[in-house]
């Protein structure tokens, strides 16, 4: 059943004027939050302001891997003036009518000097010609191809392990304890694809050490900085559990929090209320301020069964080549 999604909330928090809606039309299309700050796209959004405040003239050619309802290219075509050519690709070619119908009936008069095409693949491979700016909200949470097949599991929120195994470098290796080489096949990818001066925004959950999520931009060969903290609500069980699962396997702890305790810290010591952008505290500052209400995957996933609500840290980072 195809569902009607406002977006014109999430636009306006993000400091932009848009008034329009998208539809959902299949399965593994992704929606929206009901508050749009627990949503990715907040922080995708805010990212693609701020990379146009700063490189919006130097823009010319842009990619959205994964772009799974098609909103982040929607602000794209409104912030880049200069745009000319858009990639926009998913894993699922079925969906991929639904993007371009929502893209074009939200941004029709912006669509008539630039070019879109919808590709079908995984990371940045399906990509023809390098780009000036490349866009992946991706899965890291990695799963078996057998169970994601026969569970029908969302590749929303999964990916598929099998596809990342050649870039292990052990049983030790923290990206495998970390889940975190999709990431790094997503970045290796998208180095390949990316033009001159240009420039990766990724997003990634707090979730995991930040020691790891600096090996992977290391081992990618990018330089990288940090754009935005924030933290969010957890709202899918799926993706708990399938946390809660790989946390016991790899025998790791992942960082998740009881969210009215961190709601009430960040309120209290930084005078923010969450969700929100966090600003002034590096990382390991802020998961030491969160650590009274701190839940492993399996404690979080138990919390989220007995209804009370689960959040984590998220992050917002730009990447470009060395030189």
């Amino acid at each position: 059943m195809q569902k009607i999604i406002n977006v014109s909330d999430l636009f306006r928090m993000c400091g932009m004027r848009h008034q329009g809606k998208v539809a959902i039309t299949h399965p593994d299309m992704t929606g929206l939050e009901p508050n749009p700050k627990d949503d990715w796209l907040y922080l995708g959004l805010l990212s693609l302001r701020e990379t146009a405040r700063i490189k919006g003239d130097q823009i010319k050619s842009a990619a959205f891997i994964g772009s799974g309802n098609g909103i982040e290219t929607i602000a794209a075509l409104k912030l880049f003036s200069s745009l000319e050519k858009i990639f926009v690709t998913d894993l699922v070619k079925d969906i991929q009518p639904g993007i371009i119908q929502n893209i074009r009936l939200n941004v029709k008069n912006e669509l008539k000097k630039v070019e879109v095409k919808c590709l079908a693949g995984r990371d940045c491979h399906p990509l023809p010609e390098k780009v000036d700016l490349i866009y992946g909200n991706l899965p890291i949470m990695v799963c078996d191809t057998e169970e994601i097949e026969k569970h029908h599991l969302a590749r929303t929120t999964l990916t598929d392990a099998h596809e990342y195994a050649y870039l292990s470098q052990g049983k030790n290796d923290i990206l495998e304890k970390y889940s975190l080489l999709s990431q790094l096949g997503f970045l290796l990818s998208a180095k390949e694809k990316l033009s001159a001066g240009g420039c990766v925004l990724t997003l990634i959950g707090g979730r995991v050490p930040y020691a790891a999520i600096d090996e992977c931009f290391r081992r990618a060969g990018l330089n990288y900085c940090k754009m935005y903290t924030s933290f969010m609500r957890q709202s899918d069980c799926q993706f708990l559990k399938q946390y809660a699962e790989y946390e016991a396997k790899k025998k790791v702890n992942f960082a998740f929090y009881d969210c009215q305790r961190a709601d009430d810290i960040i309120c209290d010591k930084l005078a923010v209320a969450i969700p929100e952008i966090i600003t002034g505290l590096d990382d390991d500052n802020l998961k030491e301020l969160l650590k009274p209400a701190l839940l492993t995957a399996q404690q979080a996933y138990q919390f989220y069964l007995k209804g009370k609500p689960v959040g984590h840290i998220a992050y917002a980072f730009e990447a470009w080549k060395k030189n």
